[in-house]
């Protein structure tokens, strides 16, 4: 069974990164070392038949948006999404969350959950960086 909402305990914890990212968001060093983490995470998931390819890509997705903005290259990320971004990143890598990573499968379904819960709040945000994306990619 699928969730798409987190559970109060994964808002409460979500609740502490979130807190975490407004710091963040405002030091560029801290936001490079967060996609830092996320990438090296990443990798490591790369080949976890556990997950779903979709929740990587997205994960993926978000980090290009997220890098690019840090970059200077993509400046159109309101600072509220930006603050949502790197809390959901943050929760994403940290081992000890609502539901630890250790657990197998179980450990990775609220990191996910987050993300998918994450992404419907700024979803209008990731389309238009899927657009500026496209278009910066074809040339």
């Amino acid at each position: 069974m699928s969730r798409t909402e987190p559970n109060e305990k994964e808002k409460k914890v979500f609740d502490r990164f979130k807190q975490k990212a407004v710091e963040i968001v405002g030091n560029s060093e801290a936001l490079k070392k967060t996609l830092l983490r996320v990438q090296k995470k990443l990798d490591a998931l790369e080949d976890d038949e556990t997950l779903k390819g979709k929740v990587v890509a997205y994960v993926h997705l978000i980090v290009r948006m997220l890098s690019n903005s840090v970059n200077g290259h993509y400046p159109h990320i309101p600072w509220q999404t930006l603050v949502m971004i790197v809390a959901g990143l943050l929760y994403f890598v940290a081992p000890l969350d609502a539901l630890p990573d250790f657990i197998p499968i179980v450990g990775l379904i609220d990191d996910a959950t987050i993300l998918v819960w994450l992404g419907k709040s700024f979803k209008d945000d990731l389309e238009k960086y899927k657009e500026w994306e496209k278009l910066n990619l074809s040339r």
